[in-house]
């Protein structure tokens, strides 16, 4: 009878466990000597080449994407890959401040041809690709946008009297100021339900083993 109660709760705990959320956020950090950039961007995951080479194109608010790896070519448009954007500049001699999706021209994002892709749920920067660690920057050859072996995350932003800060390399941005800043870490914001999940499970073991005291 114990058993049975027990099994009930847990069942009703799983059923209560939301649906994968189709729009993950995830946080990232780029650091240099003084200045550094701190953000966060929102992908939406159905449309993430993973592994494969994203471009997503802000003005046009479409994605050039290919799941060939980095040797391959833009391929087919696809609008709605990057749904949100913002990032952080401090330290900088210019070009401090926050910015947002409106204020880059583009974001790419690269993971490589690891063979069935990475683990978004774990920090990038731990990963090993086909190429060494996805953040470190290993070129490949002159092809522009430049590419590396490891994968790539950079933001550009727009031309005119713009302030925020833009890609050059495989992960690097610059600021408006000309401090180079690389990235340091990428890794998945644990979605809410995460912790509501854990909070139930903990109170039901709780819970479960009252009631076993009494009925003991």
């Amino acid at each position: 009878m114990k058993r049975i109660f027990i099994a009930g709760l847990m069942a009703l705990l799983f059923a209560a466990a939301p649906a994968a959320a189709s729009v993950k956020s995830f946080t990232f950090t780029f650091a240099g000597n003084d200045a550094t950039a701190t953000g966060i961007i929102d992908f939406e995951m159905s449309l993430l080449g993973n592994p494969g080479r994203n471009v997503f194109d802000t003005s046009a608010e479409k994605i050039y994407s290919t799941i060939g790896g980095p040797y391959a070519y833009y391929g087919e448009n696809i609008s709605g890959l990057v749904t949100a954007l913002s990032v952080t500049v401090s330290g900088a001699s210019n070009g401090n401040g926050t910015f947002h999706l409106g204020d880059f021209d583009g974001v790419l994002f690269d993971t490589s041809t690891l063979l069935g892709g990475m683990d978004l749920t774990r920090e990038l920067t731990t990963q090993t690709t086909v190429g060494g660690l996805w953040g470190t920057n290993i070129n490949i050859d002159n092809s522009s946008p430049p590419q590396s072996s490891t994968g790539d995350f950079q933001l550009f932003s727009m031309t005119l009297g713009n302030l925020a800060p833009n890609g050059g390399n495989p992960y690097e941005l610059t600021t408006s100021g000309g401090e180079l800043m690389t990235l340091t870490s990428f890794a998945a914001v644990p979605e809410p339900s995460t912790y509501l999940l854990l909070c139930l499970g903990l109170g039901v073991v709780g819970f479960a083993r009252k009631m076993m005291r009494r009925q003991g």
